[in-house]
Parts: structure tokens; sequence; C-alpha cells
């Protein structure tokens, strides 16, 4: 099976799992209508939107350095360099693993951790904070009195935004209680499922590190609503600022594990849905979910970019620090 997997079979496989989701889109939706209302968002809402991501990726690179921090590293990069790390990690995050990326970053900064696994432990912690900062803004926005159209949808967005906050704040505490409270890591330990898990995590230096990475998260994520905000508004005037900041992160969760390469199709059918659910013509919905897409590969080019220029400079004889 595992050599049918990786052999053509497999191939084909992966292309029609991929393909599934656009092909029931494509079934559902009128796209020359599509390709209209992506035309009408205009180059403005584009231009905002593009620096939009970028700002998100730019305070990602802060948060990193001050998670590297928290977990001993000393001797950081320059803010640029941290950068352009954050830029080659999100080109290789449009393969279809969707953390292939986090594996790049961790690897070129292994140095500055102290070891490979302290760098992939902050990786991890990063990641669950930035989840965290996620389900504040959800959390914040279902204060707003934001019309959806099926309360019971509303009410498990809701319940699954509040239990990935729980989840995420275990994470980042229980740790750093159990290094300074040894007694608790027994009790840790007997809990099903994650307290195994919860006892190998290392803790922070300080908790300082994880609050902030947290404060940092909800303008990271925060950036990113902003961005479908800027997509969305001049196609629909239902898509407030509200609306966006309690949909756009169900609609991350919903994608958290790209199930296609880039998301492609999921990322679509979660924006139809979601949307819908509010009012936003599925059309309309799509086309954002697109250009959100274009977005963000328009800003992993720049990754790309810089790891061309720094193989350029190696073949010349001048690597890059940290390259």
């Amino acid at each position: 099976m595992r050599r049918a997997w990786e052999g053509w079979p497999g191939r084909v496989l992966r292309v029609l799992l991929a393909a599934l989701p656009l092909y029931w889109l494509f079934r559902r939706l009128d796209w020359r209508e599509v390709v209209h209302e992506a035309g009408a968002v205009g180059p403005a809402g584009i231009g905002l939107a593009f620096a939009c991501v970028f700002a998100s990726v730019a305070v990602g690179a802060v948060r990193w350095g001050v998670m590297l921090r928290a977990y001993g590293a000393t001797d950081l990069p320059p803010l640029s360099t941290m950068l352009r790390h954050n830029l080659v990690g999100l080109w290789f995050n449009l393969l279809p693993s969707g953390v292939a990326g986090d594996a790049v970053r961790g690897h070129r900064v292994r140095l500055v951790a102290g070891s490979l696994a302290t760098s992939y432990t902050v990786l991890f912690v990063e990641r669950v904070s930035g989840l965290l900062g996620l389900c504040l803004i959800a959390g914040t926005s279902m204060l707003s009195p934001v019309s959806i159209r099926s309360d019971a949808v509303s009410w498990t967005l809701g319940l699954g935004l509040l239990g990935a906050a729980g989840l995420s704040a275990v994470l980042l505490l229980v740790p750093f209680a159990i290094a300074r409270r040894p007694s608790l890591r027994a009790l840790v330990e007997r809990a099903p499922v994650l307290g195994p898990m919860l006892v190998k995590v290392p803790p922070p230096r300080t908790l300082r590190g994880p609050l902030l990475s947290v404060l940092l998260s909800v303008l990271t994520q925060g950036a990113l609503v902003v961005c479908v905000y800027f997509l969305l508004r001049p196609l629909s005037s239902v898509a407030t600022f509200g609306l966006c900041a309690r949909v756009v992160p169900a609609i991350i969760l919903v994608t958290y594990i790209p199930l296609t390469p880039g998301g492609l199709g999921q990322r679509e059918a979660a924006f139809r849905a979601l949307f819908g659910l509010a009012g936003v013509p599925g059309t309309m919905a799509v086309a954002a979910s697109l250009l959100f897409f274009a977005e963000i590969v328009g800003v992993s080019v720049l990754g790309g970019l810089c790891l061309a220029a720094e193989r350029l400079a190696a073949a010349r004889g001048r690597p890059w620090d940290g390259a």
C-alpha cells in the first residue's frame, strides 16, 4: 500500500482529492460571476489586503523572536533576517502539508535556539499562541450584534472557538506550572490524551514571553481579518468588520490543517458556507476567498525571491547569515 501511495496510483489519488472541493464548487457556482466579483474589489482593496498579509508576516517575525528569547536564545539575528526566514517559511507552506514552512523555519534558527528540538518546540508553542490570539478575536467579536442565520451553527462555532482557546491556554500554562511545582507532574501525567504530551513540553524561562506572544498573535490574526474585510466589503454591504471578525477565525480553524494543496477548494467551501450563513452571496464569498489566497501567494513569492537570492549569493561565495 505504501508503494502504491508513493507511486503513480497515489499521485492520481492525491490529485483527485485536491480536485474534489473545486469540482463541488464548480457545479454550484457561476464562475463568470465569481470572476466579475473579484474584479469589482478594485486595486485599492487588493493593495490594502496585500499590505495586511505582509504586516501579519512581519509581526509574526517579531513574535517568533519573542518566543525564542523566552526559551533562552540570546544572540538573535536582526529583525530583517527573522522576517526573511518567515517569508521563506511562508513560501514552503504552499506545499500540501501546510507545515513544511515551520520545518524550514525551525532548521534555519536551530543554532540560535540552542538545538533543533528547542527550535521546533518554540514553533509549536508559537502556533498555540497564534491559535489563542485567533480565539480572542473571535470571542470579542461575539459581543457584537452579528446576525448568523443558523443559531445551531453559531453556537457550534462559538463553542468550538472557546474550546480551542481553552486548549491553547492549557498548552501554554501547564508546562510552566509544572516547572514551578514539580508535584503537579504526576497529576498532569494521569490526565487522558493530553497529560503525557503536556509533561514533555519544556516550559519557557518566563511566562512574559508567551503572554506577549499571545498579544502579538492578536495583531497577526487581526491583520488577516482586516485583509478579508478589505476584499469582501466592496462586494457586499453585509460584510461588516464585526462579521469578518466573527467568521474569519472560524474559517481559519476549519482550514488549519490543509487537506488540499494550499487549502485550495477547502478554503473556498468554508468561505461560501460560513459567510453564506450571514447572507453574503456565494459568488462574492468565493471571489474574496480566491483573492485572499492570491494575496498569501503574492507575499509567499517574496519568500521565494529571498530564497533565490540566498542561493545566488551562496553560489558567488557570499552566503547570507542563517541561510
